[in-house]
């Protein structure tokens, strides 16, 4: 079986390097990655990584956790940073109710990023938590986006208007916490379906940092929770991440 890790931080890792995450994750049958940036000072270390292993799809974006922080021109040097970078996908971008419960900078930097993603045809990494109230005004501004909710582990009811709009749900270990799993992972159609670590974020077990090794062992628990074939599965979500983020 082969894997695509679509959501992982290489340039966070404290514990072990990126050089070393990818030869292991090499020998799990994980060959590609989506290298995700929150903040500014992310990017030119994302584009570095991407730049020295061809199989590292860059993300640049701006987190809501960091949005007060961002410099007056983050914007403009985003939108130049993704001319410079065909490659360049957007995220993660978002909303998040926990950490700042203000609606309007987190939806102004967040609108930037949906125009951006729409302008050049790019891959729109969303993080979203506690957001579902914040959502429906967003729903119009993403048609015709490619975008995917990362690390699903919100209310079944919001799967349906992320398939209606043509969006992917991507989980990771944490979707596993859940009491609903079964329910949740049941909902979403294969052909919207992507696995990622969130590394080195989101392990099961604290004090570690969380590994794309353990994506065999997601999908195998995807599938059992779907009563699904576990290899025929695992092609088809890894032709999903293939098409949206190395093209078809």
């Amino acid at each position: 079986m082969k894997f695509i890790d679509t959501h992982i931080h290489l340039q966070d890792y404290k514990l072990i390097s990126a050089p070393q995450i990818i030869a292991a994750a090499r020998e799990c049958g994980v060959n590609g990655f989506v290298c995700i940036s929150a903040k500014e000072d992310d990017w030119a270390k994302v584009l570095e990584l991407s730049t020295q292993y061809p199989e590292v799809v860059p993300a640049l974006g701006l987190h809501p956790w960091h949005v007060r922080q961002a410099t007056p021109a983050w914007a403009e040097k985003l939108e130049a940073l993704l001319l410079q970078n065909p490659r360049a996908q957007i995220g993660e971008a978002g909303l998040d109710r926990i950490k700042d419960g203000e609606l309007l900078p987190q939806a102004e930097a967040f609108e930037i990023q949906i125009q951006l993603a729409k302008k050049y045809n790019r891959v729109l990494l969303i993080h979203a938590v506690k957001a579902a109230e914040w959502l429906p005004r967003f729903w119009p501004l993403l048609k015709g986006v490619r975008f995917v909710f990362h690390s699903f582990s919100g209310a079944k009811d919001l799967i349906k208007p992320i398939v209606e709009n043509s969006g992917y749900v991507s989980f990771s270990q944490s979707i596993l916490r859940m009491k609903n799993v079964a329910e949740i992972v049941c909902a979403v159609p294969q052909n919207c379906l992507l696995l990622e670590t969130d590394g080195p974020y989101q392990s099961l077990e604290k004090g570690t940092e969380s590994s794309p090794c353990f994506l065999p062992e997601l999908l195998t628990k995807l599938a059992e929770y779907r009563h699904e074939d576990t290899e025929k599965l695992a092609a088809k979500v890894y032709q999903n991440s293939k098409d949206l983020f190395y093209g078809k």
